[in-house]
């Protein structure tokens, strides 16, 4: 929020609008003087290499009102360098540009200024949000406006739904932190780059329903044609260094610890894999293989998404009973990005990371997260504990896998004292740790909270519980279609009878993504029942190819999405590119490295 007397400096470009200057100061003066967030103003008029009345206009304008600062622009021609002149010559600390068309409504600044001051960096009109409207928006501009906005907020999690609109309101920090010597555009482009960069640094912003109007007089600037090769070159751009700042970030907030062992773990993976594959044959597989039918494995992947579907709204449910709710969307996003990294990490990293991707976009504490996860997975080792059983009577009584389900269930016993020893010896755990982690009192204040409020709501643990058999039933259906992929026909209690014992095994994370651990678990529980290794591996396969493709498409695309949405916090709270973010301007060092 803004502490001192702001003043207000509307950046107004023109070329060749002499027909609509004087009309738009007459409408755009009286509104600025009579609300009172925006009386202190200025009003920096950009004669951008005019070839009509324009500069003499500009001239004669300034003439009469000292807030009128006239630019005469006579160098490379373009809405972008324009503004960029009239950033350079603005004195107030909080800056509009206003097309100078009367396609923006006056009165619609004084609502932008209303939205910096609730402490906002940057505010958004957006002509498409509720409250929002356009009067004569040409249909060809409007379908493609609507295609570009919504890959923009698709490729970088943004929610607004007018991105490119030039009509916004920026705090001078915001330019300042860019650097408007970085800003590349010269033309309106500029209107991606600017606030994509704000966004990868980490400002945070907010959209305001705004009008817009068709131009009565004069040529219209914008040519889709000559545009639209610009506007896209601009945004891959934006993509990519964002991707390498904001992926840098996140990822080094979660994962720890000596990148050589982790290779070693996923080398062993591969060794393991690769001594399955000489026990029971490479040959023999890969004639397996070639035969796989591609619409079963369709299926396959069908029913993983369906586990995460499951496993969001049980999630859900119990963050919103521990006293928090989140949005549905980046719930899904934080148990992606998790899973993501326990499949190319050897360790259950992607706990933490699902925790830390909730606090980061959403501001949920640490404790709440992890203490809902250890819940999530004493119900799963409780219900493969269950069904694992049923299984092993529907084939079998005597076997020996009675133990498994029994180490299942010590597990979930396990996770159930572990957090009621948190909950109720808290005091104990601050006094032993609270000197070597500083936020250890906070994140087990939230626990003890949110674990009190599931306490009182049995009927929302009963729910999460009865969730929990279709997200197991899915993940066993993955197995059985995978092998029905290969035209097997593996009866449904050998598929969950194999498909749990190797969720069991993964418990203990040994190898990135359970390489080598799944294919072994399920080959092995098969062959108990007499179907050969080179088959039972050709099903494990196939189902881990089914996953992978689910968990790294979709774990990629959460990841791009909470690297993005959680800029405002690295930005407050933690450092931006390896920078400490009071360290000299930060952008300047961010775009040198990426001026392609």
């Amino acid at each position: 929020m803004l502490n001192k007397k702001h003043k207000i400096s509307i950046i107004v470009p023109a070329h060749d609008e002499e027909e609509n200057l004087h009309n738009l100061l007459g409408k755009l003066i009286p509104v600025l003087e009579q609300h009172i967030e925006t009386r202190d103003f200025e009003l920096v008029l950009i004669d951008d290499n005019s070839t009509d009345c324009t500069p003499a206009i500009v001239d004669e304008l300034a003439k009469k009102d000292s807030r009128i600062r006239a630019v005469h622009r006579t160098d490379t021609p373009g809405f972008g360098n324009a503004i960029r002149a009239g950033f350079k010559n603005a004195a107030g600390d909080i800056i509009i540009p206003v097309m100078a068309d009367l396609s923006d409504d006056p009165h619609d600044i004084p609502k932008l200024v209303r939205k910096i001051e609730e402490g906002y960096d940057i505010a958004y009109g957006s002509r498409f949000c509720n409250g929002g409207s356009t009067d004569g928006y040409p249909l060809s501009k409007m379908l493609a406006n609507r295609i570009f906005n919504n890959t923009v907020g698709l490729m970088f999690g943004i929610r607004h739904k007018d991105i490119t609109n030039a009509f916004k309101a920026y705090r001078r920090e915001v330019l300042d932190a860019i650097g408007i010597d970085n800003i590349e555009a010269s033309g309106f482009d500029l209107t991606v780059e600017i606030p994509l960069k704000a966004h990868i640094l980490g400002f945070s912003s907010a959209e305001v329903p705004v009008s817009w109007y068709g131009r009565e007089r004069g040529e219209a600037k914008l040519k889709l044609s000559e545009n639209g090769h610009r506007y896209g070159m601009r945004l891959l751009k934006m993509f990519i260094i964002g991707n390498l700042v904001s992926l840098r970030d996140l990822f080094g907030a979660v994962i720890k610890g000596s990148w050589i062992r982790l290779l070693l773990a996923a080398i062993f993976g591969f060794l393991l894999l690769a001594g399955i594959f000489s026990f029971s044959g490479f040959a023999e597989i890969f004639e397996i293989l070639l035969k796989v039918s591609l619409g079963y494995v369709v299926i396959a992947c069908i029913m993983i998404f369906m586990t995460f579907i499951l496993r969001t709204w049980r999630w859900s449910v119990l963050l919103r009973t521990s006293g928090y709710r989140v949005h549905n969307d980046t719930a899904m996003k934080s148990i992606m990005f998790g899973w993501l990294l326990n499949y190319l990490l050897p360790a259950r990293i992607g706990d933490v990371a699902r925790g830390m991707a909730l606090k980061t976009t959403e501001g949920t504490p640490l404790g709440i997260s992890l203490s809902t996860i250890v819940v999530e997975r004493a119900m799963d080792m409780l219900t493969l504990a269950l069904i694992l059983m049923l299984a092993i009577f529907t084939v079998s009584s005597g076997t020996s896998l009675f133990w498994i389900a029994g180490g299942a269930l010590v597990v979930a016993i396990g996770l159930v004292l572990g957090l009621i020893l948190v909950y109720k010896y808290d005091r104990v755990i601050q006094d032993r740790l609270g000197g070597r982690f500083k936020s250890l009192g906070k994140s087990i204040l939230a626990l003890k909270s949110g674990l009190h409020n599931l306490y009182r709501n049995p009927q929302a643990i009963a729910l999460c519980l009865i969730l929990s058999v279709p997200i197991w039933f899915f993940e066993v259906s993955s197995i059985y279609f995978s092998a029905k992929a290969i035209q097997f026909e593996l009866t449904p209690a050998l598929a969950v009878l194999s498909g749990i014992v190797a969720f069991i095994a993964q418990a203990i994370p040994t190898t990135p993504a359970g390489i080598g651990v799944h294919e072994g678990t399920i080959a092995g529980v098969l062959l108990l029942f007499g179907v050969d290794v080179s088959t039972g591996t050709s099903i494990a396969l196939v189902d881990h190819f089914a996953r992978g493709v689910i968990i790294y498409t979709f774990g990629l695309v959460s990841a791009v999405h909470i690297g993005f949405e959680s800029r405002v916090y690295f930005r407050t709270n933690g450092e931006l590119y390896g920078i400490e973010r009071n360290s000299g301007n930060i952008s300047e060092k961010i775009w040198r490295r990426f001026r392609f």
